[in-house]
């Protein structure tokens, strides 16, 4: 339908007063095609009489009416929906019929109360002049004046009822709607690349939801690009009572540590990890049990002074005579020598330097006694074993660190949150301390860096440019690595 504008000028030229409706906004329009007024004329004209509310309240619900502006006229578009084509070009013709009939309304309804108001006047002067017809005062003079108003007013009625039947509105019919040959739903082929555009964008959504809600590394290549540090080992969860790490995981760790420290003597190994129940303590005496059996002198220190475990898996109970020869005992008295415990595992015997209860202020008994400790024992051994707590939750790993040749960093697969592991990789680079790799414990099959191939294959001996001398922190790397658990944390 098209909306526009009065022609002034067409009036002028022919000296005719045309009767036009009054300029309203467009918008105007649109809201009328959908009032109850043009509704109920719409139906009426598909030949439903009397509609309830309800019958006109669906009935609206199948009308949409757009509008196009423009600065002389607009365009309103009117679209009706129904199942069958000729029902729905009839019911968007019967809206604009209903509209139209509701525009030549809004422009006559003026001049229809002057008509009816002449009307009502000529009446009331037949009236009068039939009175002063029949009364006996009445004159001539007074019938006739009566008469003339009469004829007046009957011209001035005549006038008002040609200007009603010339009175037009401001829109017109443009192009009837037709019954439509394509159906405009349901577009099986659009609906179907709309679903799978957001069957693709909801999917994605849901991986990205799950990145950021799962911290936890899902597998060894996780940890990798995580770390940035290669995976010495991987361990399996051990079952229920068991307190050995399988013998070929612990022979690929040996060798991957005894590598990347070729050139040290001897090799301070501290293991650690972030937080509490990793397997480090089970790490640790693996790599103890490993190199002992290879022919390395090899002393076990169990320098978790806070919940020690070692004397438990090792079945060592706490005696007088033992308790002389523990780490606390060591560290309270360093230039007293105490020889270590003699411990037998299967066919390998080692040394071990127990701790069987905490300790009141660790940190500062570490701090203060254990660089003395282990250069009292640099000479004797080729490699040193230490178990320290986590990082995180004290700081008595960060006080061992400086004074070992290397860290080996557990990390459990499962369990573990990525960003506990970079802030305590975080801590450990800070002060310094060279980190030889990670420790993969409690792996399922399948989930490892080694994939299916196995527990202990890891990622064999990836170092030769990674490697970093003692004391350095590997600033670049470590913000590198910083920079992206931290992105894989936000994901």
């Amino acid at each position: 339908m098209l909306a526009s504008r009065p022609n002034a000028n067409l009036q002028g030229n022919f000296g005719v007063n045309l009767v036009t409706a009054p300029a309203i906004d467009v918008s105007a329009y649109q809201a009328a095609a959908k009032s109850h007024t043009v509704l109920v004329e719409a139906l009426a004209l598909l030949g439903v009489s009397a509609p309830s509310a309800q019958t006109v309240t669906d009935f609206a619900k199948l009308i949409t009416v757009r509008v196009e502006t423009a600065s002389q006229s607009s365009l309103l578009r009117i679209t009706f929906r129904d199942a069958d084509p000729r029902a729905a070009a009839a019911g968007a013709n019967a809206v604009s019929q209903a509209l139209l009939a509701w525009e030549d309304k809004r422009a006559t309804q003026n001049l229809q109360v002057i008509v009816d108001t002449l009307e009502s006047q000529i009446a009331a002067l037949d009236l009068e002049i039939g009175q002063a017809q029949l009364s006996p005062g009445g004159t001539g003079d007074t019938v006739e004046g009566l008469q003339s108003l009469r004829a007046d007013r009957a011209l001035q009625l005549n006038s008002a009822r040609a200007l009603i039947t010339s009175a037009v509105g401001l829109l017109e019919v443009l192009e009837p709607a037709i019954p439509p040959t394509v159906a405009s739903s349901p577009r099986p082929l659009r609906n179907a690349a709309l679903a799978f555009v957001l069957g693709l964008f909801l999917v994605y959504g849901l991986v990205l939801l799950r990145d950021a809600l799962d911290t936890r590394f899902r597998n060894g290549e996780d940890v990798l690009r995580t770390t940035d540090l290669p995976v010495l080992s991987e361990f399996p969860r051990l079952a229920s009572g068991a307190i050995h790490l399988p013998r070929e995981a612990t022979g690929y760790l040996r060798t991957n540590v005894l590598f990347s420290t070729a050139s040290d003597h001897p090799k301070i190994l501290q293991v650690t990890s972030a937080g509490p129940n990793e397997g480090k303590s089970s790490v640790a005496l693996g790599l103890a049990e490993s190199l002992a059996r290879n022919d390395y002198r090899t002393p076990l220190i169990d320098a978790d002074l806070r919940k020690p475990l070692l004397h438990k898996r090792l079945n060592l109970n706490p005696s007088p005579e033992l308790e002389e020869r523990t780490l606390p005992a060591h560290l309270v008295n360093v230039k007293s020598r105490r020889q270590p415990v003699m411990v037998n595992v299967g066919d390998v015997t080692f040394d071990f330097i127990p701790t069987f209860s905490a300790v009141a202020d660790p940190a500062e008994l570490l701090s203060r006694s254990f660089a003395t400790l282990i250069r009292s024992l640099r000479e004797e051994y080729d490699a040193i074993i230490i178990d320290t707590p986590p990082i995180l939750p004290v700081a008595d790993g960060l006080t061992i660190g400086p004074h070992t040749t290397g860290v080996i960093f557990a990390v459990s697969l499962p369990d573990t949150d990525r960003r506990s592991v970079v802030a305590a990789l975080d801590l450990l680079e800070r002060i310094g301390v060279r980190l030889l790799g990670t420790v993969l414990t409690n792996v399922e099959s399948g989930r490892g860096a080694s994939g299916d191939h196995g527990y202990g294959y890891g990622y064999g001996y990836g170092y030769g440019p990674k490697q970093t001398a003692p004391g350095v922190g590997g600033s670049a790397r470590a913000a590198a690595r910083r920079a992206r658990g931290a992105v894989e944390a936000e994901a």
